[in-house]
């Protein structure tokens, strides 16, 4: 009787063993299916993003700011970063900007231009209009998260004093320098699409791995869960004898007061919304 029951039990095991084995093999299957797709994902996005934004001038002067060698030069640098950084840096010299804002000007001048790398458009663009001396710069896609107010504060600190002194050629590579070197900061370049990548594939498994684990786990039907602690001490092992609050610590929050970030006469930040309805963010006012 005793061998029968063994033999039994030993059948229900092999029996309940199997199903599970399929699960894990079908689950981790699934699991190398998705990384690979992953891969696939990152290979196609990288190609777009390499072609993106090409072909396209980024310094564009409609007033003659620069000579011709200041322009070539200035150009050639804007390039090399949009393209090492896959991110668009702009410069653009206009008369007037109508009856625009100069930040809208500027958003609207962006979108209309075709700039702007990947599926957010990455970019930045510097507009000033000669006529009233506005200028304004905007940014948009990842440069939302990557300027953000104290980096676009101290971006405009370092090309506006150039635009006072009428020293264009400076205050545009400061501005480009400026541009660079807040993105290395933020940490914008062509790993970043591959670092996003791998990210997602190993969250992907942590959730198979889950699903294994957590399917194994329901299997076990032995243990019980308690709400309380008291069924793990042993009754009369623990008598407390005194009790008293004892005061470790306090907590003191600090709020700067809001500082005065305009610069110029009718200068304006902060987040806004192009003609087009897409999000943008930047400063402006005038030089």
């Amino acid at each position: 009787m005793i061998g029968i029951d063994w033999s039994v039990d030993c059948g229900q095991r092999k029996h309940h063993a199997k199903p599970q084995k399929i699960v894990a093999i079908a689950l981790a299957f699934l699991m190398m299916a998705t990384m690979l797709c992953g891969g696939a994902a990152l290979a196609a996005g990288s190609a777009e993003s390499d072609t993106a934004g090409g072909g396209r001038q980024r310094y564009i002067d409609k007033v003659g700011l620069l000579t011709g060698p200041e322009a070539r030069e200035l150009s050639g640098k804007l390039d090399e970063i949009s393209e090492r950084r896959q991110f668009d840096v702009v410069v653009a010299v206009v008369d007037s900007i109508g009856y625009k804002s100069a930040r809208l000007f500027a958003a609207d001048f962006y979108e209309q231009n075709g700039f702007g790398f990947g599926s957010g458009s990455d970019g930045i663009i510097l507009l000033i209009a000669m006529e009233n001396r506005d200028f304004a710069f905007v940014t948009t896609g990842y440069g939302l998260k990557a300027f953000t107010d104290a980096r676009q504060e101290r971006l405009e600190g370092m090309f506006l004093p150039y635009l006072r002194t009428n020293d264009y050629y400076g205050a545009f590579t400061a501005f480009a320098d400026g541009v660079d070197d807040f993105l290395a900061q933020a940490g914008k370049d062509k790993g970043r699409y591959r670092l996003n990548a791998a990210i997602a594939s190993i969250v992907l498994a942590l959730i198979i791995a889950l699903i294994v684990t957590g399917i194994w786990r329901s299997q076990l039907k032995s243990v019980g869960r308690q709400n309380l602690a008291q069924a793990y001490i042993r009754p009369g092992s623990m008598v407390l004898t005194a009790r008293r609050d004892i005061f470790l610590h306090r907590r003191v929050s600090k709020v700067p007061r809001p500082k005065n970030t305009s610069s110029g006469s009718s200068g304006s930040s902060g987040s806004f919304r192009s003609s087009s309805g897409s999000s943008f963010s930047g400063r402006s006012g005038r030089f």
